[in-house]
């Protein structure tokens, strides 16, 4: 059944207000997420780490390559990521280094960045979209959000004959993921962290 939430694509994400709205909702509703927390560091600092993980996901990760998606309300977002998207720029890729160094603690960075470099190895090797992030306001999931944020999407992927790719850290999201066509190709232990299930929709 078709979402009744309409969705917008937010390109380029350059508005700040845009960019903080939708980083609050992505801190509220992975702010449990085994994945998103075994990147952040968990000392002191980790409520400003929180906010500043999402709007570096946001900006410089996301950049011109990957595609950022909400529903009109703005109390969901996801980013995906097309077929052959290019890599950052070694000047990008420098300056995203230093603030995620911040974000994970610099007595952490080897260990993590090993781990999503691991895991990065470990996608299909066939072209495809990869969802990167889909979060929800923990007030509304629940409601259709992440289904209209997944159609968007997915219904480019039929149109082009493309397969997808996700990572989830949470096995109660499963099911919702295989309503939508992916199925459990399979499973990797992130380093010292949380197992991750692999899912594809071909």
């Amino acid at each position: 059944m078709p979402s009744r939430h309409s969705v917008t694509r937010i390109f380029p994400a350059r508005d700040p207000a845009v960019i903080d709205a939708l980083a609050n909702v992505l801190c509220r509703a992975f702010d449990k997420d085994a994945h998103i927390n075994w990147i952040i560091r968990q000392d002191s600092k980790r409520s400003a780490a929180f906010r500043k993980f999402f709007q570096l996901l946001l900006t410089d990760l996301l950049g011109p390559r990957g595609e950022l998606y909400a529903t009109s309300d703005r109390q969901s977002a996801a980013v995906w990521f097309p077929p052959q998207t290019q890599s950052l720029s070694l000047i990008s890729q420098a300056r995203v280094g230093i603030r995620f160094a911040e974000i994970t603690g610099w007595q952490n960075l080897p260990i993590r960045a090993y781990g999503l470099n691991q895991m990065e190895t470990r996608h299909p090797k066939i072209p495809h979209y990869f969802l990167q992030t889909i979060g929800v306001d923990p007030d509304v999931q629940g409601h259709g959000h992440g289904s209209a944020l997944l159609e968007v999407v997915l219904k480019r992927c039929d149109a082009e004959g493309m397969a997808a790719y996700l990572e989830t850290s949470n096995e109660a999201n499963i099911p919702f993921y295989e309503q939508h066509g992916f199925q459990v190709i399979a499973t990797a232990q992130l380093p010292r962290g949380p197992m991750l299930w692999q899912m594809q929709r071909d």
